[in-house]
């Protein structure tokens, strides 16, 4: 497994995107089926407004 350092994922929305779905998928291996239900939408939204951000202090 090749090591990714900060600055490659901060350039590469593939490698942000790819990471972001590491963490959801380690999130959900202890959530419980009750939490499941809500986790995949909330966590959704809360990167896509981050993602948002970012593409928008980026662009200033």
């Amino acid at each position: 497994m090749k090591t990714v350092n900060i600055e490659e994922i901060r350039e590469s929305n593939r490698l942000k995107k790819e990471k972001c779905e590491e963490a959801k998928a380690a999130m959900r291996d202890i959530l419980s089926d009750e939490q499941l239900e809500k986790f995949d939408g909330v966590f959704d939204r809360v990167v896509g407004k981050v993602f948002r951000g970012v593409v928008l202090r980026q662009r200033d």
